[in-house]
């Protein structure tokens, strides 16, 4: 998996990829992709801001059930 971090422009909600809490939109955005570059979803300020072990721990979880599915 893959960061990717874009800038926003829209005033718009999501739903975060590791907590599932609707966040607004600031000004910028962390969007989770695979190394295709397809995304999987945004992750919320609060969860980012947890650090980078924490954010890496919960991916490799969301990752582990990604693979169970195929």
């Amino acid at each position: 998996m893959k960061f990717q971090i874009e800038c926003n422009t829209e005033k718009s909600s999501q739903v975060c990829l590791i907590c599932h809490q609707t966040f607004q939109m600031l000004a910028a955005r962390l969007i989770v992709c695979n190394d295709q570059g397809d995304g999987y979803g945004d992750i919320c300020p609060e969860c980012t801001a947890r650090g980078g072990n924490w954010v890496q721990l919960q991916l490799s979880e969301f990752s582990n059930k990604l693979l169970a599915l195929k």
